[in-house]
């Protein structure tokens, strides 16, 4: 029987003020027929603006035992999470300081963050590195690791999961479609739900979009806007090809890459898994 998941942005919303692309991945059905437990596997951005009630939201209905920061040390330093009650928070940042990625965007032209934005998204180096950058992710030997000790970290807790960065998407992106592909996920509900992140965003897509039209943008620019204010699923899928040409199957890469085990699988399968 093949399992098709019908995914919806305000099915997995879990309803938090101060915090972005804030959901739950409760409900989807794997391979094997069983469904990811509700309210057990969070992802969202940055938790620095969480209201009062999403913290007692998080700690009284949902039970956030793990917080997991993808962050950089300076995103943490300049822009610390508010704390909720009892959880355990462990920083494991995906990329370090000194990533190009980051450094091109911080050193845009500008006064506010949007006018950076748009600079950005003029850079002709902009979308040619935005369309890599997920490739570069999932090849890149320390992104490699920092993930391999996110799932095993998953792996080894016990409790609700948050995992976030800063708005939610790309690193927190990949460890979704890393944890799912670990759950017995098909490729299809992994590039679905990453799509989803484009449902909260798409105002600011747009409106900076529009910005750049004004401005006589170039269509790299625009692509460029979509994948830093969104996500692009055409880039996205360029990893998921990379790592299907280079080690035949997501399964394989996480076996290999992560070190993961059948057992070990299997043990976060019955986590959660219903």
């Amino acid at each position: 029987m093949r399992i098709i998941n019908e995914l919806r942005y305000d099915k997995q919303a879990i309803g938090l003020e101060g915090v972005p692309n804030a959901r739950q991945l409760g409900s989807y059905i794997s391979r094997d027929g069983r469904r990811i437990k509700h309210g057990v596997l969070i992802r969202c951005g940055v938790l620095n603006k969480a209201t009062d009630s999403d913290l007692k939201l998080l700690k009284e209905k949902y039970h956030v035992n793990y917080v997991f920061d993808l962050r950089t040390a300076y995103e943490v330093n300049r822009w610390p999470d508010r704390i909720i009650e009892d959880a355990t928070y462990v920083n494991m940042p995906i990329q370090d300081d000194n990533n190009n990625f980051w450094q091109l965007i911080l050193e845009a032209p500008g006064n506010t963050a949007e006018e950076k934005l748009i600079n950005f998204a003029m850079n002709p180096k902009a979308n040619p590195m935005m369309k890599q950058l997920y490739v570069s992710m999932v090849s890149d030997e320390y992104c490699q690791l920092q993930y391999a000790a996110l799932l095993d970290r998953i792996l080894r807790s016990e409790g609700t999961m948050l995992w976030h960065c800063t708005q939610g998407k790309d690193r927190t992106g990949l460890a979704t479609a890393f944890l799912l592909a670990a759950l017995g996920f098909d490729r299809k509900t992994i590039v679905d739900d990453f799509a989803l992140t484009n449902v909260p965003y798409q105002p600011n897509i747009d409106r900076l979009s529009l910005k750049l039209k004004l401005r006589g943008a170039n269509q790299d620019a625009f692509e460029a806007i979509q994948a830093e204010e969104g996500v692009s699923i055409k880039n996205f899928e360029a990893a998921l090809d990379y790592i299907d040409q280079n080690y035949g199957s997501m399964e394989n890469y996480i076996k290999e890459i992560f070190v993961l085990t059948d057992d070990e699988l299997d043990t976060l399968k019955d986590k959660f898994l219903e």
